[in-house]
């Protein structure tokens, strides 16, 4: 089977680590505190649908491929 969840997980894990540590950072020192919520929403989120993507594909190669 072909997948691309690897990459996926792979690059919302990633995006999500360089939002948190770049964005939320620039606008604390600015100041700009909706958009300071926005990237801590959007960083914590991309981390968290590649947490979910991961273990659903894992249950799914585990329990129902084989």
């Amino acid at each position: 089977m072909i997948t691309f969840n690897y990459y996926t997980v792979l690059l919302l894990l990633i995006s999500g680590i360089l939002i948190l540590s770049f964005d939320v950072r620039l606008y604390a020192k600015t100041g700009m505190i909706k958009e300071k919520k926005g990237a801590l929403l959007t960083g914590w989120l991309s981390i968290a649908l590649a947490f979910i993507s991961f273990c659903t594909y894992y249950i799914y190669e585990k329990w129902f491929w084989h």
